[in-house]
């Protein structure tokens, strides 16, 4: 399907604050500096999300509602990374909760896209963060 518009919608700390779960979520995820804004910028042909050379630029849920031609919705969400960021240890520790309180409780979640570093193909952390879905997501 091709897309018609897509625009930004709302950014979020956790779960509590998000937007109704009121459609289809396709989640974006992968370690800080994969490239998901970009991937997801170049999936849209726009540029919705910001990109940064440093790592943790992404530090909150954000939403976009996607519409496509035949008028079908869906929100894409870009979650912050997980992993190496240039944050304080006191924020990865917040971001860890919040992540994994919303892909566990967010019944909504219809895809998840797990963006890998092609240079570092089997990083360990990659792997928990699959089985983790896996276990989850039953």
């Amino acid at each position: 399907m091709k897309i018609k518009t897509i625009k930004f919608i709302k950014s979020a700390q956790s779960i509590a604050d998000s937007i109704e779960p009121n459609f289809n979520e396709v989640v974006f995820m992968g370690r800080s500096n994969v490239g998901k804004s970009s991937f997801l910028n170049t999936l849209t042909n726009q540029k919705i999300a910001k990109t940064s050379s440093t790592p943790g630029k992404t530090q909150l849920i954000n939403f976009f509602e996607v519409i496509y031609e035949n008028e079908a919705k869906t929100i894409f969400v870009d979650l912050p990374g997980f992993g190496y960021a240039k944050v304080s240890k006191s924020t990865k520790t917040s971001w860890q909760k919040n992540l994994t309180n919303f892909i566990r409780n967010r019944f909504n979640i219809k895809l998840f896209i797990h963006l890998r570093d092609a240079r570092h193909p089997n990083l360990e952390l990659d792997n928990q963060v699959l089985e983790y879905i896996k276990y989850i997501k039953k």
